[in-house]
């Protein structure tokens, strides 16, 4: 099978799984796997987004659901929005061992008033109007400069509730509900999550490749010749 990867990186992949589930430190794992095969940033990025301790991984696929009609939904906005427009930019996107679909984009975003974001937004609100859930809130981070036109945007456009908040992902797991990101610590910590990324992707994108990294992972784990 073709892979976009490098074979270092496949192998840096397996052995991370390993030493994560034995219980290994994150960032040693991290650390020793990025050095064992010369791992670029963009790489070492790959592992730490969308490798995760076995139970971890299950944990989330567990909760994931996937028909949300009549159901009340809570959207980080922000990081489903940036996931949208990284595919309309021609980013690669990568399927994660727990189901959820995640870019490489740095989190640090300076243009959230360029096109790609405007029109990444436009077509998530346009998506979640269509989805038959009971009801919807899009939450956004208020420290970023464009959020009081994008939160306007999306209620008078779209017809979508929204709220600015300090911390979106305090916000968003508070709810309760069924959460819309893929930030993998809401996942842990919400009791119901939808991948809305994915979804839009899927549905408006579907010329978009996803690499599926969790494919990588099923022909088990390679014990790293140091840890033998």
């Amino acid at each position: 099978m073709y892979s976009p990867l490098r074979a270092e990186v496949l192998e840096a992949i397996r052995d991370y799984r390993y030493l994560l589930n034995r219980g290994y430190p994150q960032k040693a794992s991290l650390d020793f796997v990025t050095s064992r095969y010369g791992l670029r940033r963009d790489e070492r990025a790959l592992l730490l987004r969308c490798v995760h301790r076995s139970s971890d991984a299950e944990s989330v696929r567990s909760k994931t659901v996937r028909r949300v009609d009549g159901e009340y939904l809570v959207v980080d906005g922000y990081n489903v929005v940036l996931t949208v427009a990284s595919a309309m930019e021609g980013r690669q996107l990568f399927l994660c061992d727990d189901g959820f679909v995640r870019d490489l984009r740095s989190s640090y975003v300076k243009d959230f008033d360029s096109p790609s974001i405007t029109s990444s937004l436009g077509l998530v609100a346009e998506v979640l109007t269509g989805l038959g859930a009971a009801e919807m809130l899009v939450v956004l981070d208020k420290n970023v400069s464009w959020s009081s036109k994008h939160a306007e945007l999306i209620r008078e456009r779209y017809g979508l509730r929204t709220a600015l908040a300090a911390r979106a992902d305090v916000e968003v797991i508070g709810s309760g509900r069924v959460v819309c990101s893929s930030d993998f610590v809401i996942l842990m910590k919400a009791t119901k999550v939808f991948d809305l990324a994915q979804y839009v992707v899927k549905l408006k994108l579907p010329h978009v490749e996803i690499v599926d990294v969790a494919s990588y992972l099923k022909s088990g784990p390679r014990l790293p010749d140091e840890l033998a």
